[in-house]
C-alpha cells in the first residue's frame, strides 16, 4: 500500500514545476514521510496550484476554444478518413494480383490514389500537431488537465452515436459508404480496428506531441514566434473553414466556387507549416552542435 501511494504521488507531482516538483520530492524523501502522509501533501499542493492557474482566462480558453470542439471534431473528421482510406487499402491489399501492374489504367490510378491517401494522413497529422500546440501554449500549468479532457473528447466522440449528432453530414457520408461498401466495412478490422488506429497514430500522437512543443513556446526566438503563431492561426482557421464546408455542402460538386481559390489553396498549404518547423528546429541544433564542438 505505501509503495502504491509514493507511486501516485510521483505521478501527481509531474503537476508541479519542474522545479518546485524537485524541492518537494527531495523534501518528502528526506523527512521520513509515510506514502499516504506524502500523497496527501502532495494532493493538497496540487489542488492549490491548479486553483491558482485556473484563475487564469488562458487555460479556460484552451479547454472551451480548442478542447471541446476540436476534441470533437478531429476524432469524426479521423474516422472520415480513415473510413475513405479503409475502403481503398481493401481493395489494393485483399485483392491484389501482380498482373494488374501491366494495365495501364491501374498505374495511372495506384500512385494517384495512393498519393492521396498519404496526404489526408498528413494533412490529419498536421492538423492535429497544431491542436495540440496551441493547447500547450495557451494551458502552461494546465496541460495535463487540458490534455486529458482533450482525450476525453476524442473518446466521446468514437461513441456509436456521437457521429450523428455531432456531425450531420459526416454521418451521412460514413452511413453511405457504410452501404456502398458493404463488402469492406462487414469486416471488423475496418469498421471498428483501423478507425482506432488512425485516431491513436494520427490524432493522440501528434497532439500529445504537439502539446510537448507548445510547453517550450517561450524558448522561441521573437521572429520565430510570430511566424508560428501566425501558422498556428491559419491552421486553426483552415479546419474552420474547411469543417463548416462539410457541414454545408456535404457534396462536392455542390462545394462553393470560392473553395477552389488561390486564397483557400494558399490556406491548405500553411496547414503543412510544422513539417517546415521541424526542418527549422533540426537546422538550428545542427548549427548549435557544430558552434560547440
Amino acid at each position: 500500500m505505501t509503495g502504491i501511494c509514493w507511486a501516485l504521488m510521483d505521478t501527481l507531482s509531474r503537476m508541479l514545476e519542474p522545479d518546485e516538483r524537485e524541492a518537494v520530492c527531495g523534501d518528502l524523501t528526506e523527512s521520513g514521510e509515510t506514502g499516504a502522509r506524502a500523497l496527501c501533501g502532495v494532493i493538497g499542493l496540487v489542488v492549490r496550484r491548479q486553483t491558482e492557474l485556473w484563475k487564469d482566462w488562458r487555460p479556460w480558453l484552451a479547454l472551451v476554444g480548442i478542447v471541446i470542439p476540436l476534441g470533437m471534431l478531429l476524432s469524426l473528421v479521423s474516422k472520415h478518413t480513415a473510413d475513405g482510406s479503409a475502403i481503398y487499402i481493401w481493395l489494393y491489399a485483399n485483392n491484389w494480383d501482380w498482373a494488374f501492374l501491366g494495365n495501364a489504367v491501374f498505374r495511372h490510378d495506384f500512385p494517384r490514389i495512393g498519393a492521396g491517401v498519404f496526404m489526408s494522413y498528413v494533412t490529419l497529422i498536421c492538423w492535429s500537431w497544431t491542436s495540440g500546440f496551441v493547447l500547450g501554449s495557451l494551458s502552461r500549468g494546465a496541460a495535463q488537465v487540458n490534455g486529458a479532457t482533450f482525450c476525453l473528447m476524442l473518446l466521446f466522440a468514437e461513441l456509436p452515436d456521437a457521429p450523428r449528432y455531432l456531425g450531420n453530414s459526416l454521418f451521412l457520408h460514413r452511413a453511405r459508404d457504410f452501404e456502398n461498401n458493404a463488402a469492406v466495412f462487414a469486416l471488423m478490422f475496418y469498421r471498428v480496428m483501423f478507425p482506432l488506429i488512425v485516431q491513436a497514430f494520427l490524432v493522440v500522437l501528434p497532439s500529445l506531441c504537439g502539446m510537448r512543443e507548445g510547453l517550450r513556446l517561450a524558448k522561441l526566438p521573437p521572429l520565430l514566434l510570430t511566424i508560428v503563431w501566425t501558422a498556428a492561426i491559419a491552421t486553426l482557421a483552415a479546419i474552420a473553414i474547411q469543417s463548416w464546408v462539410w457541414w454545408r455542402f456535404p457534396n462536392a460538386y455542390t462545394r462553393p466556387a470560392s473553395w477552389n481559390g488561390w486564397q483557400m489553396r494558399l490556406l491548405q498549404l500553411v496547414v503543412y507549416w510544422p513539417i517546415g518547423l521541424f526542418i527549422v528546429n533540426g537546422s538550428w541544433r545542427g548549427l548549435a552542435r557544430r558552434r560547440t564542438t
